[in-house]
């Protein structure tokens, strides 16, 4: 049996900064190691990666790898909370990693400025224990999908527009459990844009700060985290409603 961590291995300065999470009796020294010692990816740093990315950070997520190829402009900052008047123009993976690294300088953060597609090499995110996917359309998230199932790691994704918004967990990394396509096995050839929808910053907000929850679920092994599940959230009417989803063993992609 492996002997029990103490907290002798985490600084003074460790144990200052998330003692509020160390209190909780769910994680405790031994879940904010693993915290530390976890490598997660976050996939689009729109509204909802952004708040999914600060949490993590804050939270103690030892390394991080944040991926998107767009730049800061102004329409993106009644949302994307990371970013500022400074940071327009700059590309948004390597604005992420200076403000984060700003809130937590003890951290490894990488950024990879580039577009998720069929040329992304997934070798690249093979050595993650999580991604988190907070594209916005669903050719890029199916390519996310592939990367999770190529390299067996949990998908946790999530979608917001208008007042609405989503949550999933693939657990890509266990045998035959559902895949994002299991649940999106057609495609459509577009996606609804918040550019003509609208979207509340803070619905990308509540949907970002819940992926990073259920992130730091997983890693601290908190609650029930062996199946697969899909949240749909509808702020306007205050209405959440969970849904178990079942593999397509039809599945061309996982199946």
């Amino acid at each position: 049996m492996q002997a029990k961590k103490t907290k002798a291995e985490l600084q003074d300065k460790d144990l200052l900064r998330y003692n509020r999470n160390i209190v909780l009796p769910e994680i405790d020294i031994d879940g904010q190691l693993s915290l530390l010692k976890s490598k997660v990816a976050v996939i689009g740093l729109g509204g909802i990666g952004c708040p999914a990315a600060t949490y993590l950070a804050s939270s103690g997520v030892g390394h991080l790898c944040l991926i998107d190829f767009d730049h800061v402009s102004l329409s993106n900052l009644n949302r994307q909370v990371l970013f500022s008047e400074d940071d327009i123009s700059e590309k948004k993976a390597e604005a992420a990693k200076k403000n984060l690294q700003s809130l937590n300088s003890e951290i490894d953060i990488k950024s990879i400025p580039r577009k998720i597609d069929n040329k992304f090499d997934k070798d690249l995110l093979k050595d993650y224990d999580y991604i988190i996917d907070c594209t916005d359309n669903f050719q890029t998230r199916s390519e996310v999908n592939n990367i999770s199932i190529a390299n067996k790691i949990p998908l946790i994704s999530g979608a917001a527009i208008k007042m609405q918004g989503q949550i999933a967990t693939f657990r890509n990394d266990l045998d035959n459990m559902p895949c994002y396509r299991c649940l999106y096995n057609d495609l459509p050839d577009t996606s609804p844009s918040c550019l003509d929808s609208g979207i509340l910053g803070s619905v990308t907000g509540l949907v970002g700060t819940m992926l990073a929850t259920e992130c730091i679920k997983l890693i601290c092994n908190i609650g029930d985290n062996f199946g697969s599940k899909l949240m749909l959230i509808d702020m306007k009417n205050y209405e959440f409603k969970t849904i178990n989803i079942n593999k397509d063993h039809e599945c061309k992609f996982c199946g």
